[in-house]
């Protein structure tokens, strides 16, 4: 090889290493991102689902709750499928309302809209239902309504539309606002790229909209001009004539610990809103609780506290291994003791270095299905 080549293979080779070096910082980032979000967001969706619990079905603060608890749910997929990289494995699909999906994403955002744009739904009455998976086809129409807004500073009109198209059913969001020349056009579903000044954008919401609905088998076009607006039209596969495939009958549901048993719970959490969720979910369900804000306090807990602990609930952080180790280090003075992981990261309970000695539940969970893997994980026979 000549001198000029082994310098280029070098160079090559360098740059590679960069590009590696670069990729594995991005995806500590993400997943650090992850899990700040996913606590925030299991905050809200905890305290939501209790509100509903206290919430008389009357209750003029019910439909605001409901509103924030179904954003959320959106904010849940959304970040999970973008911080994964848009490539997990897609929920199974179901028969979806678009109409219904239109009006709740319309509830949510309204507030957003301000006085100065008008909002104008043309809602086929006969719609045939769409088969996806409804949490993320409401991101779509929230990213794209959202995007509508932006395009609108100085208010207009925002058109919703459905109808159905042959096989397919038709959503169509347009405004009246700046529209876009070819340059953006052709680079709109790029991921990062973003016309808005920083701070006002991520680039990722077309971006996801794309994804998401290639990935139900649809199609989505574009038209705009400078000056003349936008309209998006998304084509999706329509229910077949006999309906989607009969889903596996699910087993019937674990029941939580009896709140006779008055079980011991250590939990171990470092982020105090997340802490205090986990306890009013045990309290409520007659958990004596015990709390701690990292490992060696828990720890030390642990060794001090004379009476039973049945189970921990420790978060798992980073790296994931760990979490086994510490559990070890418990167990050699209680060995019988249970554990619950919990995790906001981007994780998989499938990863080799994931933590064996108990189930992993990620944030951010329902009130139901922490109590769920807490019965689950008591019931089990030591």
């Amino acid at each position: 090889m000549s001198e000029s080549g082994a310098v280029s293979a070098r160079d090559q080779s360098a740059r590679l290493e960069e590009a590696l070096a670069d990729n594995a910082s991005l995806r500590r980032h993400a997943s650090s991102v992850a899990h700040d979000f996913n606590n925030l967001l299991a905050v809200i969706t905890g305290y939501t689902e209790m509100m509903l619990k206290r919430l008389r079905a009357d209750d003029p603060l019910r439909r605001n709750a409901e509103a924030i608890k179904r954003a959320t749910e959106w904010g849940t997929a959304l970040a999970q499928q973008i911080l994964s990289g848009s490539r997990r494995s897609l929920p199974a699909p179901v028969p979806v309302d678009l109409n219904q999906l239109v009006g709740n994403v319309t509830r949510v955002l309204q507030p957003l809209l301000g006085d100065s744009i008008e909002l104008v739904t043309r809602l086929s009455p006969s719609l045939a239902p769409v088969s996806a998976d409804p949490h993320r086809i409401g991101q779509v129409i929230m990213n794209l309504v959202v995007n509508a807004r932006d395009a609108m500073p100085n208010g207009g009109r925002l058109t919703i539309e459905t109808g159905n198209v042959g096989q397919a059913v038709m959503l169509a969001v347009g405004d009246t606002g700046y529209g876009m020349n070819d340059e953006t056009r052709a680079r709109l579903f790029e991921p990062y790229f973003t016309t808005k000044e920083p701070g006002r954008g991520t680039g990722l919401g077309l971006a996801t909209v794309y994804d998401v609905v290639t990935q139900c088998g649809g199609q989505i076009s574009v038209t705009s001009d400078t000056g003349a607006g936008s309209t998006f039209k998304i084509y999706l596969p329509r229910v077949p004539e006999g309906g989607l495939p009969a889903e596996t009958a699910a087993p019937p549901p674990v029941p939580a610990a009896s709140p006779a048993e008055s079980k011991t719970v250590l939990v171990v959490e470092n982020e105090r809103e997340v802490r205090d969720l986990i306890r009013e979910i045990l309290q409520l369900q007659n958990y004596v609780v015990l709390e701690a804000g990292d490992r060696d306090e828990a720890l030390a807990l642990s060794e001090q506290h004379g009476g039973r602990i049945d189970l921990i609930v420790v978060d798992v952080g980073i790296p994931p291994s760990f979490a086994d180790e510490w559990v070890v280090r418990v167990r050699a003075s209680r060995p019988e003791i249970k554990v619950l992981y919990v995790s906001g990261y981007l994780s998989d309970s499938a990863q080799v270095n994931a933590p064996k000695l108990g189930p992993l539940l990620q944030k951010p969970f329902t009130v139901g299905a922490f109590t769920k893997a807490i019965g689950l994980v008591l019931g089990r026979a030591k």
